[in-house]
């Protein structure tokens, strides 16, 4: 009997909280067949892109109901923009590659941008804002 695999991806998405990180989180309806999932990075649409994470993201346990994951990226640069793919691995080692997303790693104002380029032949656009605040508050010199 053939042995297939289904992964239906039903999410994936990056946000930039903080300068030098980026999660990156999908969300699947299914993962028959699935081992686990491999994110890539890379610094131009095109490529080429690495491999990020140092071992097979585990697939969820129950294959038919998917599960819901989430990467975070210490390894990036304030300021540069990174196109991110997602690669399902099947028992077997076929893979199939989700993506790319865009996104820029935030500076000190924390300002990023988050585009989804293709996803089943939807795209998909959205922004995310982290604003991070000087406190005003506490002892100033000569005060109490």
């Amino acid at each position: 009997m053939p042995r297939f695999a289904l992964v239906v991806l039903l999410f994936l998405s990056a946000c930039a909280p903080a300068p030098a990180r980026i999660i990156v989180e999908w969300t699947t309806a299914t993962e028959i067949n699935t081992a686990g999932f491999n994110l890539y990075r890379g610094t131009r649409a095109e490529g080429p892109f690495d491999k990020v994470n140092a071992q097979l993201i585990a697939a969820s346990p129950d294959a038919i109901t998917g599960g819901k994951y989430r990467y975070e990226d210490t390894t990036v640069i304030a300021g540069q923009t990174y196109y991110y793919e997602l690669e399902d691995v099947e028992f077997g080692g076929k893979t199939e590659r989700h993506g790319p997303i865009i996104i820029t790693a935030p500076g000190v104002f924390g300002i990023a941008e988050i585009a989804m380029l293709a996803l089943g032949g939807v795209v998909l656009i959205g922004f995310a804002l982290v604003i991070l605040k000087r406190s005003t508050r506490g002892n100033r010199t000569g005060t109490t």
